[in-house]
């Protein structure tokens, strides 16, 4: 792959005009979906044509996706690692990709902006950096991927904190929460989710988005509770299987993790024949990217990728009590 700077994408981005037809594949995360609303409003801007498409760790391939009409294509907030393979079969499109997950070898074709090494950067951050748009928006994605537990964000979000006069959790509260309900709340029919945050055109718009965080509110609480009654201790680690009709994962991990930040906190919830995984590490003790390799290593078919402080993978559902143990097995060493 040809690693590219900056400035270099930027150049890329400002190429695109009205004889383009644009893919833009994003992470179906609400970091994913807020920098492709951003490179869609770029190309929008430039006179391109575009389409979106969200994409699933576990169940999305770059090689079932209808991208034969399309010259350019953008990727943003996937893993190198998730599309390794699958961008073998599109390597004759023009190709940019940003990220900041770990890097793993693609095609020389392929132009990368991997933001790893200049720490824990979320995609939404570096495309409006890329593109100057909606500051607001990026904010929304870089805090959903808590991007505010890492000191490298602490200027990009203060700045935009103090200007707007609010802190932290008030901005959780009456943007980020509402904002990511939509997304949760629509997880089974993901085509619906970009018409509706992609019209959304300020922050205070956001409030017409509130009539999905009901229900979401609800569930967030009750699993809470259930975490309280049920997760099993190992040493510094929580195990917690929960089993809920909404997606709420992600959100549920980030506000328990929180609340308990000297705990490394392991989710598990069931996806068909397998249990997806979800983990955090706010404490910073042990390193769940490394602790999720070496629980699933011996584990057939299983997945893993993240970071050191939010990680996350799949393993086969028969292979959870022996997951747990390699866990345990790992913490001793």
């Amino acid at each position: 792959m040809s690693e590219i700077n900056h400035q270099q994408a930027k150049e890329f981005l400002d190429e695109i005009s009205n004889k383009d037809n644009v893919a833009i594949i994003h992470h179906d995360d609400a970091d994913g979906f807020c920098s492709a609303i951003l490179f869609n409003d770029h190309c929008i801007s430039n006179g391109a044509t575009t389409k979106t498409f969200p994409y699933n760790l576990s169940d999305s391939s770059l090689e079932t996706l209808p991208l034969k009409p399309f010259k350019k294509i953008i990727i943003t907030d996937v893993s190198t690692k998730a599309i390794q393979e699958g961008i073998k079969s599109i390597k004759e499109k023009q190709i940019f990709l940003t990220d900041h997950h770990p890097k793993f070898p693609l095609p020389e074709e392929v132009l990368t902006l991997i933001t790893n090494n200049n720490g824990y950067i979320p995609s939404s951050r570096t495309t409006y950096e890329l593109t100057n748009k909606k500051k607001w928006l990026a904010m929304i994605g870089t805090i959903s991927d808590s991007g505010n537990f890492y000191k490298e964000n602490d200027e990009f979000i203060n700045t935009f904190l103090k200007e707007k006069n609010l802190t932290l959790k008030e901005f959780q509260e009456k943007y980020v929460f509402p904002y990511t309900n939509v997304i949760i709340c629509l997880k089974e029919t993901p085509e619906r989710i970009f018409p509706i945050l992609s019209k959304i055109s300020s922050l205070e718009e956001i409030k017409t988005l509130e009539k999905y965080s009901e229900e979401i509110e609800k569930e967030l609480e009750k699993y809470e509770q259930k975490y309280k009654e049920e997760k099993e201790k190992y040493g510094v680690v929580s195990f917690f299987y929960y089993d809920s009709k909404l997606s709420i994962g992600k959100p549920l991990i980030n506000r328990i993790s929180k609340k308990h930040p000297e705990r490394v906190q392991i989710f598990m919830t069931p996806n068909g024949e397998h249990i997806n995984i979800g983990s955090r590490d706010q404490s910073e003790k042990i390193g769940v990217n490394k602790l999720l390799e070496a629980a699933t290593k011996n584990l057939k078919n299983a997945k893993c990728g993240g970071h050191f402080r939010a990680s996350g993978g799949q393993i086969r559902a028969k292979d959870l009590e022996q997951f747990k143990q390699n866990i345990k097995d790992y913490i001793k060493k």
